[in-house]
């Protein structure tokens, strides 16, 4: 009798387990997705931040954000998907944005099923306007691990050899679901 109150009184005084998730690296479908900031190019003037999802599945998506005043700006792209950048005058797009990513310029930031995203927000920086082209100060890759093996795309040397994604030229046309998005926070 004494050595089972001994064992329940063991039992009943064990830590109990915790099942609570351990933050860090998730897959990017099972979260909210991926906040960007970044700034507009000094002296640069533009109604709207665009985002637009380039893969073809389901009905694609566009986020619309206008940027601060200070020329901030701030957008959630949804899980599962890869989107380009553009900033929009008049309804118009003046440029699409690129990001220095190893040598080479990159217009993906890829959020699609399989990506591992190691920080919830990515500051994309200064934006600088080179040669026709607005490039964003950050690549996204250096936070995104696209297959999963623990190194993130800026630095895994198994995705040295992916050359860039071609953009079709008129990726920021045609039918969207509008994603509404606000600046209220800045």
């Amino acid at each position: 009798m004494l050595r089972a109150c001994l064992l329940f009184s063991l039992v009943a005084c064990a830590p109990a387990t915790s099942t609570t998730p351990v933050a860090g690296p998730r897959p990017a479908a099972s979260g909210q997705g991926l906040a960007v900031r970044g700034h507009l190019p000094r002296g640069q003037r533009v109604d709207y931040i665009v985002a637009v999802q380039i893969d073809r599945q389901g009905r694609r998506q566009r986020i619309r954000v206008r940027p601060a005043a200070d020329g901030s700006y701030a957008l959630q792209l949804p899980p599962g998907h890869q989107y380009a950048m553009a900033y929009e005058q008049n309804g118009r797009v003046v440029g699409n944005v690129t990001f220095p990513h190893g040598g080479h310029q990159s217009q993906v930031i890829n959020v699609s099923q399989n990506v591992t995203v190691n920080q919830s927000n990515i500051d994309l920086g200064d934006t600088t306007y080179v040669d026709g082209h607005f490039v964003a100060a950050h690549d996204p890759a250096a936070y995104l691990d696209s297959d999963g093996d623990g190194v993130v795309d800026a630095q895994d040397p198994d995705d040295a050899d992916e050359g860039p994604v071609a953009i079709e030229p008129g990726a920021f046309d045609g039918e969207f679901e509008d994603v509404d998005e606000s600046n209220a926070d800045q």
